[in-house]
């Protein structure tokens, strides 16, 4: 078998097999760095192309829980399946918490196509944090933020593989922020430590990725804590 064959052998294999590798969101009880009682919420982490290049995410998914959040680390192909999931789940239980979605490379992509297919839905997505996106569609506009962390290429960038490139949400209402490693002075030694394979993989970039999450789950507690003090004032 050549190597073509193989490859599109293994892709078939990761199709039929990513229902089967996912992992259901976890909560880290006793944390000593948990979040409140208010940041309920889930977040999903999608893995690249064959569930086997992005094991930087699983690092990520247990740092969040750690933090005592609910993040559960799937298959990019997964996410017909947890569109699917996250509706039922959601309309069963009469209300709306936090989602987050964050995904590298081909699982970055998914990550938008998971976005695009619960706006379809009327599901809310309040962040999406992508690494090294590879062919990605345009943000949904039920997405409220998002921050897209990449190395660009420009010598290799013009191919649809192993590159990261910025985004573009479909509507203004979206708030896209994207982050080029080699645009940004703060992370010059960044650049000749990482590449498409291993972005994923680094800690400074995990702890980019850890913070840009556990950021939203602190401004919603924020707005619970206003909410609640402008309460207690008004009684």
């Amino acid at each position: 078998m050549n190597r073509f064959l193989y490859l599109c052998a293994l892709f078939t294999i990761s199709l039929v097999l990513a229902g089967c590798s996912t992992h259901p969101p976890q909560y880290a009880e006793g944390s000593e760095t948990e979040l409140s009682k208010n940041s309920s919420g889930d977040v999903y982490l999608l893995k690249g192309l064959f569930n086997i290049f992005s094991l930087g995410m699983d690092d990520i998914g247990e740092n969040l829980q750690q933090k005592g959040l609910k993040a559960g680390v799937y298959a990019g192909p997964s996410w017909r399946s947890l569109a699917r999931q996250i509706t039922e789940t959601r309309a069963q239980s009469g209300r709306d918490t936090l989602l987050v979605i964050s995904g590298h490379s081909y699982g970055a992509d998914d990550s938008i196509r998971l976005a695009r297919a619960l706006d379809q839905q009327g599901v809310a997505v309040d962040a999406l944090v992508l690494v090294d996106p590879t062919t990605p569609p345009k943000i949904p506009a039920n997405v409220r933020r998002c921050v897209n962390i990449y190395r660009s290429q420009p010598a290799t960038d013009w191919m649809p593989w192993l590159r990261g490139v910025p985004v573009e949400g479909e509507d203004q209402s979206t708030l896209v922020i994207n982050r080029d490693l080699r645009a940004s002075e703060t992370h010059e030694d960044l650049l000749n430590e990482v590449n498409h394979f291993n972005i994923e993989d680094n800690p400074a970039i995990q702890e980019m990725v850890v913070a840009e999450i556990v950021a939203v789950f602190r401004a919603h507690e924020a707005r619970i804590a206003a909410a609640d003090r402008a309460v207690k004032e008004f009684r």
